[in-house]
């Protein structure tokens, strides 16, 4: 797991979040990597941009580093799991983002074994996030296709007064021979539909360009 950290500034230079973590580095045999440390800045979201989603899986935020506002809806729209630092009394403002965000929480000041749990969690919340989104799309791009197919379907049973499954077969079998898939061969079926219908309907691809005489009627009905 890759991590960055959004830490107070330590005038000491290393602050005890970020030597916890890099404790961490150290004993989990590299499956836990600090990217970086920072302090926040309102173009923070920008920045981690540039490593998502290749090089950055979670943000380590201590709460008391974190502004007020819309930054922490920036943050998760990268799509990253956050594992936030926050006191008791403060958990509740992140309740709701928690709900539907890989977000995992640790008290203040926590222990090594504290914080590896909640990054392990968020990575997980994450991941799993990912693979229901990526089911979704899925399903979805499945359900327009049928509709794209049926559409087709329908225009060749009403041109050619075939049956449905024989009208299915018939794109199948155009399919296999252009080596396409059947639902762009349904669109394409459906996009000749429609310039037949246009045409039908005295459709012109050219727009009207008026004569002289309009055009100095036009004018003399403006200056009237």
């Amino acid at each position: 797991m890759r991590v960055w950290l959004v830490d107070e500034k330590s005038a000491a230079g290393t602050g005890p979040l970020e030597a916890i973590l890099k404790q961490l580095e150290e004993r989990s045999g590299g499956r836990l990597r600090l990217l970086g440390s920072s302090s926040f800045q309102p173009d923070f979201a920008e920045a981690m941009r540039k490593l998502v989603p290749d090089l950055l899986d979670l943000v380590v935020v201590n709460e008391r580093a974190w502004p007020e506002g819309t930054h922490t809806q920036d943050v998760l729209s990268l799509g990253v799991g956050m594992v936030i630092i926050a006191g008791i009394d403060r958990v509740e403002q992140f309740r709701a983002l928690a709900e539907q965000h890989p977000i995992g929480f640790v008290p203040v000041s926590p222990s090594p074994d504290a914080l590896w749990l909640a990054l392990v969690s968020a990575l997980a919340a994450k991941e799993r996030g990912t693979r229901w989104k990526e089911q979704v799309a899925h399903l979805q791009q499945r359900l327009d296709d049928r509709i794209i197919i049926e559409r087709a379907k329908g225009i060749l049973v009403q041109r050619l007064k075939i049956s449905e499954e024989e009208a299915y077969q018939r794109l199948r079998v155009l399919s296999r021979r252009q080596r396409r898939q059947i639902r762009d061969i349904a669109q394409s079926l459906l996009d000749t539909q429609v310039l037949f219908a246009q045409e039908n309907n005295g459709f012109s691809g050219h727009l009207n360009t008026p004569t002289a005489a309009e055009v100095e009627h036009q004018k003399s009905q403006e200056q009237g």
